[in-house]
């Protein structure tokens, strides 16, 4: 029987919540998420396409449920470095423990290092992660539509807006996308990899695009191996990019990135770069 890792991470984030209120209150949280006034931009670097007609986020990932490690050494103050040298225009950091080795110490030290905005990404259903992410330095999280009924979901996007920060808003499915769409959101995930089995199929993200509301901003997240994966969503409009394990498995960060963008191989994509 195929194993559904969604189900297991949510049921688990559950227990992580329960526990981490006993240690840190969540109106104290509340408190220091409040004090907040320095949040990078998120919104503003993926809302057009950069100078090579491509935005990457590129993400800080050790482990996953499906591949297992997949760079359990990896630094994240140093690969965060890489990533803004690389071109990045933003940085993604897995905080979840359990099912990826990640953790918030990652994202605060990611972020201490370089200039980038810095998204959280979590499987987040409380109010408690929105705080803990705006005061441990996030400037993004992401929301999973699939996890979150709809009220739940325009109370945390509601929320994440109130604090100051952006929200990647992820979606997988056609009834994701007519969520979406009604909660408002600016910036929307369209995730190729099912977080249940986690098998990828590249053509969701061009599917799906077309669904999305007027003024949404898509970004296309997992499977990306290469240039000519980029080519293919830019001919449907997508010029953001969230990726992870292809950059993270590279011999050289830096260079991969710059491949991605097109500009280590003479900017291949035809009308998308800019002088």
């Amino acid at each position: 029987m195929t194993t559904d890792f969604l189900t297991q991470i949510v049921q688990h984030k559950g227990h992580e919540i329960f526990r981490a209120r006993k240690v840190i209150a969540e109106g104290r949280l509340a408190e220091l998420a409040r004090q907040r006034s320095d949040f990078r931009p998120f919104f503003e670097a993926l809302s057009r396409p950069g100078g090579a007609g491509v935005n990457i986020i590129a993400e800080i990932k050790r482990a996953s449920p499906s591949k297992g490690d997949i760079s359990p050494g990896l630094d994240a103050s140093r690969t965060a470095a890489r990533y803004e040298r690389g071109g990045a225009a933003a940085v993604s950091v897995l905080t979840d423990f359990t099912f990826f080795k990640g953790s918030l110490e990652d994202l605060k030290a990611a972020r201490s290092v370089c200039t980038l905005p810095v998204l959280r990404k979590e499987f987040i259903i409380s109010r408690y992660q929105v705080y803990e992410a705006a005061a441990a330095g996030a400037d993004a999280i992401l929301l999973i539509a699939r996890i979150l009924i709809a009220k739940k979901l325009d109370q945390l996007y509601a929320l994440c807006r109130e604090l100051g920060m952006d929200a990647l808003v992820e979606i997988h499915t056609p009834e994701d996308a007519r969520v979406v769409a009604a909660c408002g959101a600016r910036l929307v995930g369209i995730n190729n990899r099912n977080l249940s089995t986690f098998e990828t199929d590249l053509d969701i993200a061009m599917d799906l695009v077309s669904r999305l509301a007027p003024g949404q901003v898509p970004v296309a997240a997992s499977g990306v191996l290469g240039p000519k994966d980029i080519q293919r969503n830019l001919d449907v409009g997508i010029f953001n990019f969230l990726v992870g394990e292809s950059i993270v498995r590279s011999n050289d960060p830096v260079r991969f990135i710059r491949e991605l963008m097109g500009v280590e191989s003479g900017w291949p994509y035809p009308g998308k770069g800019a002088a």
